[in-house]
């Protein structure tokens, strides 16, 4: 067995999982580029402040998986997120509350859904921004830049999670989430200066022959430079830290010493034509087991997603390598 049953998603899930439709979406992004670094990055919102007085919002919708991961680890559980029922795909953890309303598809929202939430805030993203001029009709939003060709996506959920705090009202709880964050960067980098892990090549497969491989610019690689692992993926990636290459790319560049690591979802149909490929079998990685699933980690996340990376990859390494 090339895939351990035990880190798939479970048959039910695969056979409804929205992996194609999510990546075609998101080639979307990359006409987006040009406008992403124009939009304001996260601010004091006057008009809530104005609107509101001294309560802060808390009936808030999220058009993003990042954002909402971040309200839920602030204890504010958003009242409605985009695509919610496809969460467990793309997120894994946290877990999304029950309570919460699914608004639509990001670039299909659900208006009406959304307008009987009474929402008092609206977080988006460029990605989303079409929507801005019919949703400002029903609450205030904020745009949230997480990848602005400014600063790297982790130092900028940093300051987004501050400016969410403050925002919000719940400074000391944003505080408290950073200062924990970064104790746990400052225990993975002693850990792996104490180790001697291998390089890891990071992938989402799209279907069976090409993949998502992620290196500059993206989150994944800015959790490693702060621990001190080592990415095998050293080629050029795109504004949002990937570059979808073909296997035979993969085994052109595929190192003996990398550990081979593919993260969930993956549908059904790619994992027989993957152990049918000659290219994959013969991959070091594969031949030799330096090969892991993992359960997904939101790529365009922000430090919940961050988080989640890092556990689940020391947990990997230390399992293998202690």
């Amino acid at each position: 067995m090339l895939f351990n049953p035990k880190n798939e998603c479970d048959e039910k899930r695969q056979k409804s999982c929205p992996n194609h439709r999510y990546f075609q979406d998101r080639r979307t992004l990359l006409k987006m580029g040009a406008t992403a670094s124009t939009v304001p990055f996260l601010s004091i919102f006057p008009s809530v402040q104005a609107s509101q007085g001294k309560n802060p919002p808390r009936r808030i919708v999220c058009l993003d998986y990042g954002s909402a991961t971040t309200l839920l680890e602030l204890g504010i559980p958003p009242v409605g997120v985009v695509a919610a029922q496809h969460w467990d795909y793309w997120v894994g953890a946290p877990k999304l509350p029950s309570s919460v309303a699914d608004i639509g598809q990001d670039l299909v929202i659900n208006l009406e859904a959304i307008s009987r939430l009474n929402p008092d805030l609206i977080l988006m993203t460029p990605y989303t921004a079409s929507h801005k001029p019919v949703l400002e009709k029903i609450a205030p939003i904020e745009m949230i830049p997480l990848f602005d060709g400014k600063r790297q996506p982790l130092q900028a959920s940093r300051e987004i999670t501050e400016n969410l705090g403050v925002l919000l009202g719940i400074e000391k709880e944003a505080e408290a989430y950073l200062k924990a964050f970064n104790v746990q960067l400052a225990k993975a980098r002693d850990l792996v200066a104490k180790r001697n892990y291998p390089p890891l090549t990071l992938l989402n497969f799209m279907d069976g022959r090409h993949a998502r491989v992620y290196g500059e610019n993206s989150l994944y690689q800015n959790v490693m430079d702060e621990v001190g692992l080592t990415n095998a993926w050293t080629e050029e990636t795109n504004y949002w830290g990937f570059q979808t290459i073909g296997l035979e790319r993969l085994a052109l560049t595929a190192t003996k010493e990398m550990e081979l690591v593919v993260f969930e979802p993956l549908m059904d149909d790619i994992k027989p034509t993957l152990e049918n490929s000659p290219l994959w079998k013969h991959l070091p990685a594969v031949k030799n087991d330096r090969f892991a699933l993992m359960p997904p980690v939101l790529m365009f996340g922000m430090l919940p997603s961050a988080k989640r990376f890092l556990s689940l990859i020391l947990s990997y390494l230390e399992s293998r390598y202690s």
